[in-house]
């Protein structure tokens, strides 16, 4: 055997090894490291924990449909999507590396959901309550023109059936390359136009921010709502990056590095209403829409202690329901 059929052998085995790696699916395994202080986590036991780390609290990121389960333990109502109104490839995109439908379809697999966002309807606590979730699993939570049109729906029922809060829970890389300027002009219509719409009915608007929320869905979508918040720790919450975000910087302005694009960063700019744990989210909507929408019988938040920061919930409630 000379060195010739040797290579070819070796190349052989070596295809053979890549094309058996690529068959395992990363999610089939039974942990998951944090991406702050690399631990490894057992899978079966973030549910306990709210997918956040017990070791250095980092948030990781909680699964949509476990954020409706934490809204509404009965389930809720799934809106369906509109996919007779949907146009999976509007502009035929395609590479050398596979079509943009070819994608969708293994999105929609694996994830078992029409389009990156879920919209679900429910009664938490007195309150109807419409709810949109984000999956960033499902192409890094980008809206396109489906996404538009299944937003719009949820809009419509939500005023069709008089709800009390609409709120959504984002975590999006922003609007969909591969639907290029339609899916710009899909979503800033549909972020402009229908949170306009629920406004003029009296829909208290509530966003929260997680992780890497960005571009045109932070600017037409999140930044659209009434009340901003974001969980604690957030971060890549901006709409450029911070090698674009430099050159746009005022004559003697400065970016602090470690800061941007972070929840507190946003909290101190005015860009935000709140900066809350996890667990204070819901509660904390539920207290401001019934002070806001004049309900009764204020449900009772629970003050969790916080080894990072020591202003509990409970003192920061009344403040905000004075300024209201």
């Amino acid at each position: 055997m000379n060195w010739i059929s040797g290579f070819k052998k070796l190349k052989i085995k070596v295809k053979k090894l890549f094309k058996v790696q690529e068959k395992l699916d990363p999610n089939a395994s039974l942990w998951v490291i944090c991406q702050s202080c690399s631990t490894m986590i057992l899978k079966s036991s973030l549910q306990e924990q709210d997918w956040i780390c017990s070791k250095c609290t980092y948030y990781l990121d909680k699964p949509p449909r476990a954020i409706v389960k934490t809204f509404f333990p009965e389930g809720g109502n799934l809106i369906q999507p509109p996919t007779e109104l949907g146009n999976d490839d509007p502009l035929n995109f395609k590479t050398e590396l596979g079509s943009y439908k070819d994608k969708l379809a293994k999105a929609r697999k694996k994830e078992k959901q029409w389009c990156s966002i879920l919209a679900y309807k429910g009664i938490v606590d007195n309150l109807k309550i419409h709810l949109i979730v984000s999956n960033f699993k499902f192409l890094g939570g980008s809206w396109g023109v489906n996404e538009s049109f299944y937003f719009q729906k949820a809009v419509e029922d939500a005023i069709e059936n008089n709800a009390d809060a609409f709120v959504l829970i984002l975590k999006s890389g922003g609007v969909s390359m591969f639907n290029s300027t339609m899916g710009l002009n899909a979503v800033m219509g549909a972020g402009v136009i229908g949170m306009q719409k629920l406004k003029e009915k009296n829909i208290l608007t509530v966003s929260v921010g997680q992780s890497k929320t960005t571009g045109g869905v932070l600017a037409s979508i999140f930044y659209a709502s009434e009340i901003i918040i974001f969980e604690k720790g957030s971060h890549d919450v901006t709409f450029a990056g911070k090698k674009i975000s430099k050159n746009y910087l005022a004559a003697g302005e400065t970016m602090d590095e470690k800061t941007f694009g972070t929840a507190e960063e946003k909290l101190a700019g005015g860009f935000a209403d709140l900066v809350l744990q996890r667990s204070e989210i819901k509660s904390t909507i539920c207290t401001l829409a019934k002070i806001i929408k004049k309900k009764e019988n204020l449900p009772i938040i629970e003050n969790k202690s916080d080894d990072s920061a020591e202003i509990e919930s409970g003192k920061i409630l009344p403040k905000t329901a004075e300024k209201i």
